[in-house]
């Protein structure tokens, strides 16, 4: 191996670098924004969960007991201990209203304290041996398994710092003040696995990150080779083209998706609530939409290299910001906003409202009507880059 023949070569390679600035500074920008990205998102603590909170407990008033002369009202102590900026509590005096709010998706919880909670509470540390702990009850989405951990570690918590603050006043140990936490659960349960919740996700992912890619690289491939120039001069129209496209990458992500359901649902037992068949709609539909951007995307690229470039532009803050792996609740809250705007948010929302809570078109109609409006915009814009080529 001579050496000069060698970095003949590395000249060569580097010097094509010179005629592609674009793909010169996609490779010095790419780390630097994936590392900030992932630096402001990945791992934060989960903050701003709506809760729903009913307090009934009539507590007692100054004077009223020996024990305790300047009264006390329990579940205001344990409601204030609560981390506001965790659980973002919403005051509800309707219990059946409370419990329809987490039932339609708009709370993750409802924490209910009962009438007699503070009497029942003093009564089970005169007589422990005859009157049962005090319970709070919580009505729990238990969809997301990190959002319930989450609320269930911040009541815990608040529950100790109350005991232990009235523990000093008392004298009496915490471990003789026991207060019982009682999980009800709308969807889910508790056994409800980090793999049911993620299974969801990765199906959206996957069709999007599949669908995207395979349609810049091969439009990009074939306007080089002018098998789409050819296209567009045929008796074909364009829509006939786009669509016809569009349809061909929908069969290929209900394929995927049945091998990643079954594969999920036979290795790993996940549990599916609602629709498959639906759930194979919001897969189409996001087919459909980022066939539509892949087009799209193609357009502002020469070369299979420059088509690469696009992908982690959408890969990345689709995989950060649109709830893949993490709640959007732990994402900084000034970086939520932007996740309105990516279209996988909206897929998996509904993946996951259909195969976890068994949700119906009345529920999701919302996300489904964004992913057909993306999808509609996508394509229709496809269409008329390819008459505007034509």
């Amino acid at each position: 191996m001579r050496l000069r023949r060698t970095l003949a070569f590395s000249r060569r390679a580097l010097l094509q670098f010179r005629h592609d600035r674009r793909t010169f500074a996609f490779v010095l920008i790419m780390p630097l924004l994936m590392i900030l990205i992932f630096g402001y998102t990945f791992g934060g603590d989960v903050k701003g969960i709506t809760v729903e909170v009913m307090n009934q407990d009539a507590g007692l008033t100054p004077g009223s007991s020996l024990l305790l002369p300047d009264g006390l009202f329990l579940a205001k102590e344990v409601t204030q201990n609560l981390d506001e900026n965790v659980l973002s509590l919403h005051i509800n005096t309707n219990s059946e209203d409370g419990r329809q709010i987490v039932h339609e998706g708009k709370a993750w919880a409802m924490i209910v304290f009962p009438a007699n909670f503070t009497q029942k509470f003093l009564a089970s540390i005169m007589t422990p041996d005859t009157i049962p702990s005090p319970k709070i009850e919580i009505y729990l989405d238990g969809s997301n398994p990190t959002i319930v951990a989450a609320i269930l570690k911040e009541v815990t918590k608040s529950v100790q710092t109350t005991l232990r603050e009235l523990s000093a006043s008392l004298n009496i140990s915490e471990v003789d003040m026991p207060i019982a936490i009682e999980q009800i659960y709308a969807y889910g349960g508790d056994q409800t696995r980090f793999i049911d919740y993620f299974a969801p996700g990765v199906i959206s992912f996957a069709i999007m990150m599949v669908t995207t890619m395979i349609t810049i690289i091969l439009f990009v491939n074939e306007r080089r080779n002018g098998t789409l120039q050819r296209l567009l001069v045929s008796p074909a129209s364009e829509s006939e083209i786009v669509v016809g496209y569009a349809l061909a990458f929908a069969v290929i992500g209900v394929i995927q998706s049945i091998v990643v359901l079954v594969a999920a649902i036979l290795f790993f037992g996940i549990t599916i609530v609602g629709n498959i068949f639906l759930a194979l709609v919001v897969i189409l539909l996001l087919a459909f939409g980022h066939q539509g951007l892949g087009i799209l995307l193609s357009a502002g690229a020469k070369n299979e290299l420059q088509a690469i470039q696009f992908i982690p532009l959408i890969l990345f803050p689709s995989i950060l910001l649109a709830g893949l792996f993490w709640p959007i609740e732990s994402i900084p809250s000034y970086l939520q906003p932007l996740s309105y705007l990516i279209p996988l948010r909206y897929g998996i929302d509904a993946e996951r409202s259909i195969m976890l809570r068994g949700w119906g078109v009345g529920e999701i109609w919302v996300d489904i009507g964004i992913l057909v409006l993306f999808a509609v915009l996508t394509l229709s814009a496809s269409v008329l880059l390819l008459k505007r080529r034509n």
